[in-house]
């Protein structure tokens, strides 16, 4: 029978990685570090058992491409260019202020040139694959923090074509020129713009085609054929495969296909990125860590010290408040996927002698697993750190606010504008607090009175006034602020009113807990105006919708919250649902039924139904008896279950051809 060595292989990661996954998770640990021990294991340090360790890395670079692409599709163009400012100047400086630092740093140690370069380029690097997936798993993609972080990094994939190029330059005898270097990067980057516009345009035209088709298959091999070709095809000019299937994700995240595509990628995505980082741990040399565990502890240390420090320092000059930039200093603080890349090339043209790439191997992969650990507290590091050097949240120029009964709107994105514009039109005084400077000018052009800053400092809450404040309203996307703003306003002030918007109904029960009195979850309020709408088109009057969203609302949103809802709920609805249906009937001037009166039509005996009003001209008539006479242009109102309300418009209908309104 035929073996197939790959086939093994594979089986043997699975076997390896499910267990101790399923372990991680139960204990409340990450599952990439569940991978990425997997790979520790099984790898060639290990105990061997992977043979083809080549074709796993191919496997997982699909698992790369897959993950951007999903996210390309959560993100759109006009979202990427919103966070130009982060990628342009915050990833620009975060690349080139690092690159000085290591680089310096390792010609005081005594390193030449270029070894130097090659070591700045190497940590400069952050990993595309755990921090987009760590945001994405935890809904932070379009926080501020994410939004940060993701322009950094899509800057930083940017910026490995030309470190590519130093390398070869540096690395070969006889290298490429200066001017060769620049007609390179030139040309990249054109074939960048080329293929951002080629793909935008021709992309949505071909899944227009492609749905009209009807056919699932078609529709997956599509998916694949754009994903993977257009990494392919971008790979071609010296760009990222990674760079490649983003921009396919960016082309449809505005159509209404986006949604259908990312449940169709899921499944591909989640086993191949597993097998990224399986493959990651695969390349750590056990015996040579253990060896020099000291010395790559001090490197880890060092490089994740710098990294934070660098990123931090960018986001204070790009007026992030101080929590916020340790944040994403924090997650951006490991070595990325492609420092491998550069790694290797160093050990090629023997810029790296064994010790030193064993190092700096050793450290990326333990800067990559401790990633999600420091992801998890870089919210609760921030905080801590803030309040222990006195960093306060706000801009040091702002005066306290003079309001008193006010109410304080945390975020100016569309529910806070929207809020301001009502607030400020009735007369009532609020202030804002947002993160984003530009936001801030944008409500002080319209008149708001606008503060910059971070609403979860003391300080900054103080400043706008919420000890005298009416109301809180927190209106921000990211949960992790969400809590701590809620925390912060209720210990400062026991009286204010706090009313938070959060994204899902799980994060309702903390944050009344942490003292927030009303909790208005996005993924509720979707839910209530789905099941309306779904009423509303089977004629259930205005009043039973209303009933039923204020009977779902009460205690707290309990009925969608808990699973084991009580079957009284249930039955009252159903009840209503059943019983009491309303709709209308147009008396047209074709119509037989005019010149009769309720009496003659017998509704009630006949089918059950009731007329409870008639419409005439601007009079209701309503509760009409049964010598009541039916006109032309009259419009009947009935009342009564689905199957008499059926019966009593079959005899209209008979009377009064196409005439029902």
């Amino acid at each position: 029978m035929e073996n197939i060595p790959l086939l093994r292989d594979i089986v043997i990661l699975l076997a390896v990685s499910v267990p101790l996954s399923m372990l991680l998770s139960r204990l409340g640990l990450p599952t990439v570090v569940g991978f990425l021990i997997t790979g520790i294991v099984i790898g060639p340090y290990g105990f061997g058992l992977v043979r083809d360790v080549h074709t796993v890395e191919l496997l997982a670079q699909v698992g790369v491409v897959l993950l951007l692409f999903t996210i390309g599709l959560e993100f759109s163009i006009s979202k990427l260019l919103n966070i130009r400012r982060e990628g342009l100047i915050g990833g620009g400086l975060q690349v080139g202020l690092t690159v000085l630092c290591v680089a310096v740093l390792s010609l005081v140690l005594g390193y030449d040139l270029k070894v130097a370069v090659l070591l700045g380029f190497v940590v400069s690097l952050s990993s595309t694959a755990i921090v987009l997936k760590l945001l994405a798993d935890r809904g932070d993609v379009n926080t501020p923090h994410g939004n940060f972080s993701v322009g950094v990094l899509i800057f930083q994939d940017l910026a490995v074509v030309l470190m590519v190029m130093v390398l070869q330059s540096i690395g070969l005898n006889g290298g490429a020129s200066p001017l060769d270097i620049s007609k390179k990067l030139g040309v990249s980057f054109a074939a960048f713009a080329i293929i951002v516009a080629g793909v935008v345009w021709l992309i949505p035209r071909l899944f227009d085609q492609v749905v009209k088709l009807r056919n699932r298959e078609v529709f997956i091999l599509t998916i694949v054929l754009v994903c993977l070709g257009t990494a392919w095809f971008t790979s071609l000019f010296g760009l990222s495969l990674a760079l490649g299937a983003f921009i396919a994700g960016l082309a449809i995240s505005e159509s209404e296909y986006s949604n259908q595509i990312v449940a169709e990628v899921i499944p591909f995505r989640d086993t191949f990125s597993s097998l990224f980082f399986i493959s990651i741990g695969m390349l750590l040399d056990l015996s040579f860590f253990i060896g020099h565990i000291g010395w790559v502890a001090l490197l880890v240390a060092a490089i994740i010290a710098t990294k934070a420090l660098v990123v931090i320092g960018i986001g204070r000059v790009l007026k992030y408040p101080f929590r916020l930039s340790v944040i994403v200093g924090l997650n951006l603080a490991q070595i990325g996927e492609f420092s491998f890349i550069l790694i290797k090339m160093g050990q090629d043209y023997n810029l790296l002698n064994e010790v030193l790439y064993q190092s700096f191997l050793a450290s990326a992969i333990i800067t990559m697993a401790l990633t999600p650990f420091i992801y998890q507290r870089s919210a609760r590091l921030a905080f801590d750190l803030g309040k222990l050097l006195g960093m306060g949240g706000g801009h040091p120029g702002q005066k306290k606010t003079h309001l008193s009964n006010h109410v304080i709107i945390v975020g100016y994105g569309l529910n806070g504008r929207n809020l301001a514009r009502v607030l400020k039109e009735t007369g009532i005084p609020h202030a804002i607090m947002e993160m984003n400077m530009e936001r801030v000018k944008a409500a002080k052009a319209e008149g708001h009175s606008a503060y910059f800053g971070d609403a979860s400092h003391p300080e900054v809450f103080k400043k706008l006034g919420v000890e005298k404040a009416k109301m809180v309203v927190t209106a921000i996307s990211d949960p992790i602020s969400t809590r701590a703003i809620v925390k912060t306003a209720r210990e400062i002030s026991p009286t204010v009113s706090i009313i938070v918007r959060t994204r899902f109904v799980k994060e309702v029960e903390d944050l009344y807990r942490l003292g927030a009195n009303q909790v208005i979850p996005e993924e509720f309020e979707t839910s209530v105006e789905i099941f309306a709408r779904v009423l509303k088109d089977y004629r259930i009057p205005t009043n039973i919708i209303q009933n039923q969203i204020d009977l779902i609302r009460e205690e707290g949103y309990a009925m969608l919250r808990n699973p084991a809802l009580s079957t009284d709920r249930l039955s009252r609805l159903s009840a209503i649902l059943e019983k009491t249906v309303m709709d209308t009937f147009y008396v047209d001037d074709a119509c037989s039924v005019a010149g009769s009166t309720l009496r003659d039509l017998d509704f009630r005996k006949r089918t059950g139904a009731t007329v409870i009003a008639i419409a005439r001209g601007n009079v209701a008539n309503t509760n009409p008896g049964p010598d009541f006479s039916i006109e032309k242009g009259d419009i009947l109102v009935l009342l009564g279950s689905h199957a008499q309300l059926a019966a009593a418009f079959q005899i209209l209908n008979e009377k009064c051809p196409i005439t029902k309104a």
